[in-house]
């Protein structure tokens, strides 16, 4: 049942108390038997019955009480309806939260005890699902995740309070941005000084090697920080309206494929671009161009010298899949879940020496969200990593 597995942490806190009720309620029936053995009278035998139900009774109502005082304790709403839709159960923060009448809900119609509007569409639209559904809603100034799960014996809608965690949230993604913003004038004040230091020491070595080291860093910096830049327009899109309009992707992917060009020769990597040459798809060239242009980097940064990388389209009935291939030395399969969090990098020391931010998978996985697309990864060590980006039909 969904309301089990809802509620079960709460029983393992008072099971304690219980077990002691079990004990108490046995020891004085126990103590009856005994009583009884004595005596053979019926009335005995009756008085044994009753006693034994009221004991079950008292029982049943204390576990009642007791999980009813658990569940008012939560900082999540929980209401609990009929296969048919008639509210059975609320707790303290349900009721506060929908303005549902403690003493009138029970018997009610969904629709009759909740007044949010918003509340009472997602469970009519969700109502015959047979599966988890969930959706953020401002309920009363705060950020609600609600979660409406169905079994045979009752319908349950859960609701998470996600106020104070999208507080630190945008207050974590103001931060990165205003960092990131702030950098860019001295890190580009940096990158002139180096440059001109480099024309002035046109003769001393080991000046041109230090300078050439405290290049690579300001690369490495201005990296960082347009990374760090394009992950927060992402994830926030204050400001930014994302066009839906037809693009060649395939003009796109040779662009990208000539843009990495000097790199692949460098390691003498292989890029084959097999897709079809009017490949239409629809959305922002911007989320294309981060999705592909760190996909088709990243094979050929982690790739083997004399490596390959494939990029090929396919077709599925509901998607269209574009996969990005490498001959690389694979990841392991331990890391496989994490590798598009930020700043995770499989191999650190190679990552950094290769100039990775750890940031542009996490880039990728944003940017094809925004495209109601999605991203997945197959890997095997030895043999190499495929990138597949699905995308629904334009």
């Amino acid at each position: 049942m969904v309301i089990s597995s809802v509620i079960s942490i709460f029983l393992l806190g008072v099971s304690g108390y219980l077990y002691y009720k079990v004990r108490e309620a046995e020891r004085v029936k126990t103590s009856l038997k005994n009583l009884l053995s004595l005596h053979t009278d019926l009335s005995w035998s009756e008085i044994l019955r009753v006693i034994d139900k009221e004991l079950k009774e008292r029982q049943y109502k204390d576990n009642i009480h007791l999980l009813s005082q658990a569940l008012n304790l939560l900082n999540e709403g929980l209401v609990i309806m009929t296969p048919a839709g008639k509210v059975i159960y609320t707790n303290r923060f349900a009721r506060e939260l929908l303005d549902i009448d403690k003493e009138s809900y029970k018997g009610k119609y969904f629709y009759q005890a909740i007044s949010d509007l918003d509340v009472i569409s997602f469970i009519n639209e969700n109502f015959h699902k047979d599966y988890n559904v969930w959706e953020s809603k401002k309920i009363k100034n705060r950020y609600v995740q609600l979660v409406f799960a169905s079994d045979i014996n009752e319908k349950v809608l859960l609701l998470r309070d996600l106020t104070q965690i999208k507080k630190y949230e945008n207050l974590k993604k103001d931060f990165i941005a205003n960092v990131s913003h702030e950098l860019k004038t001295p890190v580009a004040t940096l990158k002139v000084l180096m440059e001109t230091l480099e024309d002035e020491c046109d003769e001393n070595e080991t000046a041109k090697e230090f300078i050439k080291k405290a290049q690579d860093r300001i690369k490495y910096m201005e990296q960082l920080i347009q990374d760090l830049i394009t992950l927060t327009m992402l994830e926030t899109s204050k400001g930014i309206l994302f066009e839906n309009k037809s693009i060649n992707l395939s003009n796109l992917l040779s662009r990208i494929v000539e843009e990495t060009s000097v790199i692949a020769k460098r390691k003498n990597v292989t890029v084959v671009l097999d897709v079809p040459e009017k490949l239409e798809v629809k959305g922002d060239e911007r989320l294309f161009y981060f999705i592909f242009k760190n996909l088709i980097d990243n094979a050929i940064k982690y790739n083997h010298e004399g490596g390959k990388v494939e990029i090929k389209y396919s077709t599925l009935p509901k998607e269209q899949v574009i996969s990005v291939c490498d001959t690389g030395p694979g990841i392991p399969k331990s890391h496989l879940p994490f590798i598009f969090e930020r700043f995770y990098r499989v191999d650190k020391s190679r990552s950094r020496k290769l100039g990775g931010t750890g940031l542009g998978l996490s880039i990728v996985k944003l940017a094809v969200e925004k495209l109601n697309g999605k991203v997945d990864v197959e890997s095997e060590v030895g043999k190499g990593t495929c990138f597949k980006v699905y995308l629904p039909y334009t």
